[in-house]
């Protein structure tokens, strides 16, 4: 699910501007492909470079952006598996890039998932009041249903069914490469 964005043409980089007076940092990407295997969708090559040029790593208010933030929290908390959309698929090369430029060891095992989809064809999202995990356990939805509806959409079992954290850590494991080195 290729999205085509336009690259950061390095406009600052080499202005020499006072980083007292600019919150907004980027990490210069040097051209190169980063590989990686999706659980999911298989064999996947990225440019990201190419595809953002320097990436934003601090917003110009000073926050950092999601694409830092993923990288520091997945290594914190020590995620060997992400499971997200694959709207967010073109993402992952510079998280890896990044990764491996702020010297982590290996990258996570990655899978994306086909996105859940509104009656009418928008992605479900809190920022439109859509029906959220605190919504589906008042309707009395279990926990082990959302994981089953959430192994389903991954293509990790052939229909929604109940399902344990722990098997579906066993059905992601399935799939999870015993070891994975920076580039996938």
């Amino acid at each position: 699910m290729a999205h085509r964005e336009t690259p950061y043409p390095g406009t600052c980089r080499e202005r020499h501007l006072d980083r007292a007076q600019v919150l907004a940092r980027r990490v210069r990407l040097d051209p190169g492909a980063e590989t990686f295997d999706d659980l999911r969708m298989g064999a996947q090559g990225q440019e990201p470079a190419a595809q953002c040029g320097d990436v934003l790593v601090r917003d110009r208010h000073g926050d950092w952006t999601y694409q830092w933030c993923v990288v520091v929290d997945d290594a914190r908390h020590q995620v060997d598996v992400v499971i997200r959309g694959e709207d967010l698929l073109d993402s992952t090369g510079r998280q890896i890039a990044l990764a491996r430029l702020i010297g982590l060891p290996a990258s996570p095992s990655f899978l994306h998932h086909p996105l859940v989809l509104r009656s009418d064809g928008l992605k479900l999202s809190k920022a439109t009041q859509d029906t959220g995990l605190r919504e589906m356990r008042a309707a009395g939805v279990s926990p082990q249903d959302v994981l089953g509806m959430a192994a389903h959409a991954s293509g990790l079992v052939d229909q929604p069914t109940s399902v344990s954290a722990a098997d579906l850590a066993h059905l992601v494991a399935e799939r999870a490469p015993a070891a994975r080195g920076p580039n996938g």
